[in-house]
């Protein structure tokens, strides 16, 4: 009975958090509609609210006409992501309204709504009206809507002519750029971009797009459905799709033009013969699939070069760039491992940097970084940021200093070289256990610290001499000897040499000590289990797993998520059903922490489910 009072009660907790979660939200209330339509055209318009509201205020049409409405809908999901759980409402409002039959630009002003006694206004929409009399258009694609709200278009064309050849004038393909003009290692926005009146039915796979010959180039993912947006072209309204998109940066200067490319591209319009029969007519019109070959413009780029005042450290970064750095310490003694972060932040190409300008003291043995890089999905990685982590571990005990960390940079906005650092390091290192060398100061060389690691001999002021054929010197055994210490000498460096890297190194620690932290975590687990404490066995378990991967990857917990662990696993060629595995296993321990209740048999299960996935995996990476 007390049981059932737990799940019942484990259920209105639950409800409460997801309902807090909900008043929680901040209020949202936009308008969209098609950016442009024909003079007269009839067309939705559509309110949305991710609460729910009354006193719906609509604005003042003006010359447009409301025919119909509201039309309401409403829609919700909750989902679970690493243990925090989100949700969405959306209540929309659907009005019919008839474009003026004057052609012009229009303004419709916001609504208002009201939540909770509040009231919140929408968006304004400017909507262009084209004049009718041209092909109405009946494009449309699988998964895509023919509508579009204001602001969805993504960069759009100019209302000119197209310069690109096509078959006819209903369909075209263009290659359009952000920019013509540019310097030697600047970004240039690039997309390919169908102009269509009629339903695509596909597009050739054996389609390559440009060849950007002298760029280097870095595509931007796309969604998979083709989304289709109104614009307006000329005097004409066609819809649009972005069908490639990619980021450019050219390597050489000069003129560079990218040819035109071919399209092979599969249309579905109305067929233009009457109907034969009265089942003609009943099942209304016709439609024919027509291939056409599209061919594409060609673009032209002016390629300056850098100005040749260039920094002595200077290493092709081109935007405009940030830097910040820090330590994991400052205090450590001889021997031990200083972990300096260094992140380069901004927009320009962030991706291309591989080095910086860093010197650290000469006491210090440095080892190449680990370098990170992250870029802006939504701003289809323009911007971004890049770390470097460097490891450096002093040998001799002192007060030593690390300059700042400088980047040099060509700013093509202003056409200037700009220098940012970070602040310096001053690192005061002690003596180690068992280190016998001397204190130094932190401004010698190399050889000046290999010279005081030597104490200073006496002279000896009496002397007893030795008869020649008694000394060691130059016998068999001397020899055998030394060479015996010689061997032992050189293995004992290389030890410590090793040991030295493996301290230095905690990530390498931490892979190679991870299958055994995951055990004792599932041990703590398994007795947890028996105790009959299930939330906490859950919340163990969940360490265990995330723990193993975030000691298994050298990746942060906080920076773990579904899509970083799935891009790690492809490049180490995990198995997919493995992968599979794990995430469902993930998703099962979260879930029951949040509604507790499974059987017995089902946390049994669980325990042995994470035990092979980790056995598993830890065969793998």
């Amino acid at each position: 009975m007390k049981k059932c009072h737990f799940k019942y009660l484990s259920g209105i907790a639950v409800a409460i958090l997801f309902m807090g979660r909900l008043a929680a939200q901040d209020v949202t209330f936009y308008a969209k509609a098609p950016r442009v339509v024909r003079a007269g055209e009839q067309f939705q318009l559509v309110y949305t609210l991710n609460q729910q509201g009354d006193g719906m205020q609509l604005p003042d049409f003006g010359n447009f006409q409301l025919l119909g409405g509201p039309m309401t809908g409403y829609s919700s999901s909750t989902e679970f992501v690493n243990g925090k759980m989100s949700s969405s409402t959306s209540y929309t409002y659907t009005y019919y309204v008839q474009a003026p039959s004057s052609a012009g630009k229009y303004t419709l002003n916001p609504a208002t709504v009201k939540v909770k006694g509040d009231e919140y206004k929408s968006n304004p929409l400017q909507i262009e009206v084209v004049a009718g009399g041209g092909t109405q258009s009946n494009a449309s694609s699988s998964g895509s809507s023919s509508g579009s709200s204001q602001g969805t278009s993504q960069n759009s064309a100019n209302e000119s002519s197209p310069t690109s050849t096509a078959n006819g004038d209903d369909v075209y393909v263009r290659l359009e750029v952000d920019k013509h003009s540019v310097y030697v290692g600047e970004q240039i926005t690039a997309w390919v971009k169908i102009y269509t009146k009629y339903t695509i039915s596909g597009i050739d796979q054996s389609y390559k797009g440009p060849d950007f010959v002298g760029f280097y180039q870095q595509d931007v993912k796309l969604p998979d459905n083709i989304s289709l947006v109104r614009e307006k072209l000329g005097n004409d309204i066609y819809y649009t799709a972005v069908i490639k998109k990619v980021i450019l940066y050219p390597q050489k200067s000069g003129k560079i033009t990218v040819k035109s490319f071919d399209m092979p591209l599969e249309i579905q319009k109305q067929s233009s013969r009457k109907p034969q029969s009265i089942f003609d007519q009943m099942f209304g019109p016709q439609y024919v699939r027509s291939q056409l070959d599209l061919k594409s413009n060609p673009v032209t780029f002016n390629i300056k070069p850098l100005p040749g005042n260039q920094p002595a450290d200077y290493n092709g970064a081109v935007g405009k760039f940030g830097i910040s750095a820090s330590t994991n310490e400052t205090n450590v003694k001889t021997n031990d491992a200083v972990t300096f972060k260094v992140v380069i932040s901004g927009k320009g190409n962030i991706k291309l940097l591989d080095k910086l300008d860093t010197q650290f003291p000469e006491s210090f043995e440095a080892y190449e970084p680990q370098i990170t890089t992250k870029l802006d999905d939504n701003t289809g990685g323009l911007s971004g940021y890049k770390t470097f982590e460097y490891t450096a571990v002093p040998r001799y005990a002192g007060d030593f200093t690390v300059p700042p960390f400088k980047l040099s940079y060509f700013d093509p906005s202003t056409g200037k070289y700009n220098t940012v650092s970070t602040q310096s390091f001053t690192i005061h290192v002690a003596k180690g256990e068992g280190d016998t060398t001397q204190v130094v100061a932190g401004n010698l060389s190399k050889e000046d610290v290999r010279l005081l690691g030597s104490d200073i001999r006496y002279i000896h002021t009496s002397t007893h001499l030795k008869r020649l054929n008694s000394f060691i010197f130059g016998s068999p055994g001397f020899f055998a000897v030394y060479i015996l210490l010689a061997l032992i000498l050189i293995i004992v460096l290389i030890i410590r040499k090793e040991q030295i890297k493996r301290s230095a190194n905690a990530a390498k620690y931490r892979n190679r000590k991870a299958g055994k932290v995951a055990s004792r975590r599932l041990k703590t687990a398994a007795k947890l289990m028996k105790q009959g404490k299930k939330e906490e066995f859950y919340e163990e378990l969940g360490n265990a797993l995330w723990g193993y991967l975030s000691d298994k990857l050298a990746i942060p917990v906080s920076d773990l998520s579904r899509d970083r662990v799935m891009e790690e696993f492809t490049a180490r060629e995990i198995d997919p059903e493995l992968t599979e595995q794990f995430f469902k296993l993930t998703e099962l321990s979260e879930f029951a922490r949040f509604a507790p209740g499974g059987k017995e048999t089902e946390v049994g299960n669980l325990y042995e489910q994470a035990e092979k996935i980790i056995n598993k995996m830890d065969q793998k990476i």
